[in-house]
């Protein structure tokens, strides 16, 4: 039995400076190892006690083991000299993991506030439709009780380069796998918006998260 799960990651910001500008040769996938180490010491930079990243090359973080001071940090940089009424929300997505192994990962640029569009499969009849923010971008669709992920592009690569162009997934297993991270970002954002008055706003979360309806 299959067991699935959305997780929420981001990609932090990072303040440069000029060690940031030593940069590994190649790419996280091909030279993995020094860019680990790379990536953990700008991380350590500009934030204390951080979770390891989601997968070794993939410097994604869950959301959830994320601690407010550290939150606060990420939302500074974030919005920069932005109005944070006008920002968008945190770059990064929903990964989705089949029995522990995360099959699809955020792609480059996508927003937490992808979860807005990820709603339409609690409509059993939704019509299909891609994560617009990020490329390449899936397409998610439903045949019979299946949910089905296309990954494919003409222009683009989905990374990791081992991403199958078709993932396939119970259509019931996973509407309650997804009301379930429904439910634990609601949580995690009462949590985030103790620090809605820092910001001067009434929801920080409904920003950094959410999006818009």
């Amino acid at each position: 039995m299959n067991e699935i799960k959305f997780i929420p990651l981001i990609e932090p910001p990072t303040l440069k400076d000029e060690n940031s500008e030593l940069k590994p040769e190649g790419f996280p996938f091909t030279n993995q190892k020094e860019w680990d180490i790379y990536q953990k010491k700008e991380i350590e930079k500009n934030y204390s006690n951080f979770p390891e990243p989601i997968q070794s090359g993939i410097y994604q973080y869950n959301l959830f083991e994320i601690s407010l001071d550290d939150m606060e940090k990420i939302i500074d940089l974030h919005i920069g000299d932005t109005d944070i009424e006008d920002s968008i929300s945190l770059f990064g997505g929903y990964a989705l993991s089949i029995n522990s192994e995360i099959e699809l990962f955020p792609q480059c640029c996508g927003l937490l506030e992808e979860i807005q569009l990820w709603k339409n499969i609690l409509n059993e009849n939704f019509t299909d439709f891609y994560l617009t923010e990020c490329h390449p971008s899936p397409l998610i669709t439903k045949r019979a009780n299946e949910i089905i992920i296309i990954c494919e592009d003409e222009y683009e690569t989905f990374i990791p380069v081992s991403t199958q162009k078709e993932i396939r997934l119970n259509y019931n297993k996973t509407v309650v796998a997804f009301n379930l991270l429904l439910k634990e970002l609601e949580i995690y954002s009462n949590n985030l918006n103790k620090l809605s008055e820092k910001f001067k706003v009434d929801n920080l979360a409904n920003i950094i998260i959410w999006g818009k309806e």
